[in-house]
């Protein structure tokens, strides 16, 4: 089973993207994409992100193989509510953090964070969503330190932290908290550069790697490509889907 645990719907404000539903769906299941973990793009961009998370919710009412990833944001006072209704959900396996967007500091989402592990929900937080160089110069959204958010599995040990599109040398940089802390992953959709993730399995990284597609922004059939081209048959059946099977107790 290949699981993308980072996909998206919605449009960016870099360049015209068909981020439909059903766009990025065929997209993913054309390179054999099985499970779609899906959340709403054009939340980055509103107010109250919480107001996005519907057309998720209905997406996978629709489709058997997209899972829901809301976007919760802890300085929305609704986020209670928005949590409870995620953690009712049958489908919901993680939520997605947006902390460049909002903007908060990490350490102000303790209580959320607090509550996701107690409804045993992982937490994908986003380090970036476009590289900042090819943003409007006058709409710059600077990346989250992948390190921060390693401080957050660092603090709540309860909690599955995933760390949402880092750089592969953000990746290598953070290998001896990834092999130390057992509830913290982070997703390869960012990881590419020549023989990035053949380097970070050769540190022993494999079991800590997730596949992300980082759809509609990025081309699928290139993160495919990164995973199978330069990997053993083993360690791409993990990272493609093994590990997060595993990590979210996925049928």
């Amino acid at each position: 089973m290949i699981v993308d645990v980072n996909a998206f719907t919605g449009h960016s404000t870099s360049y015209p993207t068909d981020g439909s539903v059903s766009a990025v769906r065929n997209s993913l299941c054309a390179v054999g994409v099985d499970r779609i973990f899906l959340s709403p793009l054009n939340a980055a961009w509103f107010p109250n992100p919480h107001r996005c998370n519907q057309e998720v919710y209905d997406a996978s009412d629709d489709f058997d193989d997209i899972v829901p990833v809301p976007i919760i944001d802890p300085t929305v006072t609704t986020w209670r509510d928005e949590l409870a209704r995620a953690a009712e959900h049958p489908k919901v396996k993680a939520v997605k953090l947006l902390p460049a967007y909002s903007p908060y500091e990490l350490s102000s989402a303790d209580d959320l964070l607090n509550e996701l592990a107690k409804a045993v929900l992982a937490a994908v937080i986003q380090t970036r969503l476009e590289d900042p160089r090819r943003q409007h110069p006058l709409a710059q959204v600077p990346d989250i330190p992948a390190s921060e958010v390693a401080g957050v599995a660092e603090r709540h040990p309860d909690l599955t932290v995933i760390i949402g599109g880092p750089r592969w040398a953000e990746i290598k940089a953070l290998s001896d908290q990834l092999l130390a802390l057992p509830n913290l992953y982070a997703d390869v959709s960012q990881a590419d550069g020549f023989d990035s993730l053949k380097l970070l399995v050769e540190m022993g990284l494999a079991p800590r790697l997730l596949f992300g597609s980082h759809a509609p922004i990025f081309i699928p059939w290139s993160a495919i490509a990164r995973v199978v081209n330069d990997l053993n048959n083993e360690d791409a059946e993990a990272i493609l889907g093994g590990n997060t099977e595993r990590l979210l107790h996925m049928e």
